[in-house]
């Protein structure tokens, strides 16, 4: 049989060495942000014209325009990425644009002021700090009552601990992505997908550890790791289907999808598997080691 507590040791070098990759892109390479948040402009433009992305080049450039990006974004469509536009600078790029390519049309535009874009940021990263409180604080008061020696807080740490694991390693992987292709950046679909993540894999650590309490009761003198080994076991199956068929749409939304959210499902998917990895492989031998520990201590 499958032994998961058992291998405690390998399933927490895994996610080391996971974590240290991740810090090291986070270093060398950093997250790749969105206009949304390090302000700047997006045009997503329509031309029949098979040279349009040449023509969108050489219009920039001639406007003294640099570190714009361009790519395409479904038939007879281009997204162009730049630095904060003003309205009359707008103006006189769609002027110029038009002399070129007439039928030019502008499907969607976006643009964010430098000021508003670290307000973003700002605002992003109290939501994810206060999400992490709000999961420590409901998961210690839904196992409020479990039996002793069992602690409700140790459960709310370690489903935390198991959720920034999953949060650094997505990071991880999206500077890593960001690196190698143009579409993978950090904006507010990036914030929202790393929110998504955390509901899912709180949902997958609630379920090991209710089961855990369920086995605790109904055997309180067997010890913590055989009855976390028997937990994790009944449950496994169920979480790992449940992730599996969302992963499967989203697979699905991410070939068929829009390229405007393709990163977003990206993330999604790599993080619902890391999601229920480290809640099978890390927040249940995460609590038994520190339930150990202390043990050790007060003998």
């Amino acid at each position: 049989m499958f032994k998961v507590i058992k291998n405690t040791k390998l399933w927490f070098t895994i996610s080391i060495v996971l974590a240290i990759a991740s810090i090291a892109s986070l270093s060398i390479f950093g997250l790749k942000l969105g206009i949304d948040y390090k302000g700047g402009t997006e045009i997503q433009f329509k031309s029949a014209d098979v040279n349009r992305m040449d023509i969108a080049k050489s219009t920039l450039d001639g406007l003294s325009y640099s570190g714009y990006q361009i790519k395409e974004s479904g038939q007879d469509q281009s997204i162009i990425r730049l630095q904060y536009l003003t309205n009359e600078d707008h103006a006189k790029f769609v002027e110029t644009i038009k002399l070129k390519l007439p039928d030019y049309t502008e499907t969607q535009y976006d643009t964010v002021g430098p000021v508003i874009g670290t307000e973003l940021m700002t605002k992003s990263l109290w939501a994810v700090v206060l999400a992490t409180l709000g999961i420590i604080i409901f998961v210690a008061f839904a196992f409020r009552r479990v039996p002793k020696p069992l602690s409700s807080w140790k459960f709310g740490v370690c489903a935390v601990v198991a959720l920034l694991h999953d949060l650094l390693i997505v990071a991880g992987f999206v500077s890593i992505m960001g690196h190698f292709f143009v579409w993978m950046q950090a904006d507010a679909l990036f914030v929202t997908a790393l929110l998504t993540i955390m509901g899912f894999s709180v949902h997958d650590t609630i379920v090991v550890y209710d089961r855990l309490r369920e086995n605790f009761i109904k055997h309180p003198h067997d010890d913590i790791a055989t009855v976390a080994e028997n937990s994790i076991t009944q449950t496994m199956v169920r979480s790992i289907n449940t992730s599996m068929t969302t992963v499967i749409v989203l697979l699905s939304l991410l070939i068929f999808g829009s390229d405007s959210i393709k990163h977003f499902i990206a993330i999604l998917v790599f993080g619902i598997i890391i999601g229920t990895y480290s809640s099978i492989f890390n927040a249940a031998p995460l609590l038994v080691v520190w339930q150990k520990n202390s043990m050790k201590k007060r003998i």
